[in-house]
């Protein structure tokens, strides 16, 4: 190139005349998100703002003789406290476990239950604690399993499916119970048609979505869907995942269509998991010395679930659940509801600090396991079509 006569040498370029405005904009990297971030931060700060609130004004009268007289006189009846969800986190690992290609083994099967505890620990300790749970879950169970990736993801995808499916059929069982609960006791009352109509209507829902689901490569179908917005960098991503999304939904297939008995025992799993953490609210309540029904104590436990999951950035919903715990305790009738309640959040709580020691004590003897090479699973059959 010349400029007036003058060669200037090889492999120099001019440099770009520098925009102070530019300039300045260039050295403040994610600016644009900053405002998304602080509107988040107010927004979480108000929500621990209003629980907090809720939460003095429930417990500001609360006599703490009242409710260390209550946790004494539980004693060692603290113990039995830890049977449900001892028993419900090994019929979750079981249903996760059924999930796994090729598990048949008890001994592969055991491999699940540090997957599990550990990664629910990381869920319920740190804020937004699902994304970095959820993303390790796969990653580690192929370690345990000795299973492909695209194998693992399938598994994990699985068992959210059906734990999702399970909790709709938990929620159907409450209120078939807390109409037991309720003024009308009886067979009768269970019978009426404003009972048997939204039972029915969420049985219908839940074994429609779960058909659906398994009725087709979805994964894929989502990436198509994703694949159609503009934007450059998703498209090529997406375009690098395709190969490893279509094995993930042969993985699927052949699980819904060669394995239904399978599927369905892994359902049934989690349904059995559902149903014993809610008999753990129950129970707490009873070894306090307060009469109530099973169908109150699933309540209490089906509310505590959909808490977490609307408020899923803040560990464990603490703040949220107990506001829910006190209320649900009020209206049960019980005498001096605020020290019950308040003893029964105590107990709750060191379960779950308890089962979080055990969850990072899993996740530091799984550093020890050394990677494990495997192949990919074989997809030839099935066939994965758009118009499937």
């Amino acid at each position: 190139m010349k400029i007036f006569g003058v060669k200037e040498p090889e492999g120099h370029e001019r440099e770009p005349k520098s925009n102070p405005g530019l300039e300045n904009e260039s050295h403040r990297p994610g600016f644009s998100f900053s405002v998304r971030r602080s509107a988040s931060n107010v927004l979480k700060i108000l929500a621990a703002s209003v629980i907090v609130l809720i939460l003095w004004r429930e417990f500001a009268n609360v006599k703490t003789y009242t409710v260390f007289t209550l946790l004494d006189r539980v004693g060692l009846a603290m113990m039995v406290v830890l049977i449900p969800p001892t028993l419900e986190t090994l019929a979750e690992t079981i249903g996760l476990a059924l999930c796994v290609p090729g598990m048949r083994s008890f001994k592969l099967a055991s491999n699940v239950l540090p997957v599990r505890v550990g990664c629910d620990a990381l869920i319920n300790s740190i804020p937004a604690g699902v994304v970095a749970g959820e993303a390790l879950r796969p990653i580690w169970l192929r370690r345990a399993c000795g299973i492909s990736i695209e194998e693992s993801l399938a598994a994990c995808l699985m068992g959210k499916i059906n734990m999702a499916a399970a909790q709709g059929l938990f929620l159907a069982l409450i209120m078939v119970l807390v109409t037991f609960a309720g003024p009308g006791h009886g067979l009768a009352a269970v019978l009426s048609a404003n009972t048997l109509i939204p039972v029915i209507l969420v049985f219908m829902l839940v074994f429609a979505a779960v058909g659906y689901v398994y009725s087709g490569p979805r994964v894929t179908q989502l990436m198509w869907l994703l694949k159609r917005i503009p934007w450059s960098r998703s498209k090529h991503f997406l375009s690098r995942l395709e190969s490893s999304v279509f094995q993930v939904d042969a993985t699927i297939l052949r699980f819904a269509r060669q394995g239904r008995r399978v599927l369905f025992s892994s359902l049934a799993a989690f349904v059995v998991g559902w149903i014993l953490l809610g008999f753990e609210s129950y129970v707490i309540l009873r070894i306090l010395g307060q009469n109530i029904s099973v169908g109150q104590g699933f309540l209490m436990e089906g509310t505590a679930c959909l808490l977490r999951i609307a408020f899923f950035f803040i560990p464990s919903a603490i703040g949220a659940a107990e506001a829910a715990y006190v209320s649900l305790i009020a209206s049960f009738g019980v005498a001096d509801p605020a020290s019950v309640a308040l003893a029964f959040i105590a107990i709750k709580r060191s379960r779950e600090v308890l089962w979080i020691a055990l969850g990072y004590i899993a996740l530091l003897i799984s550093r020890r396991w050394k990677s494990v090479n495997v192949g990919l699973p074989e997809t030839d059959a099935i066939n994965i079509s758009r118009d499937e």
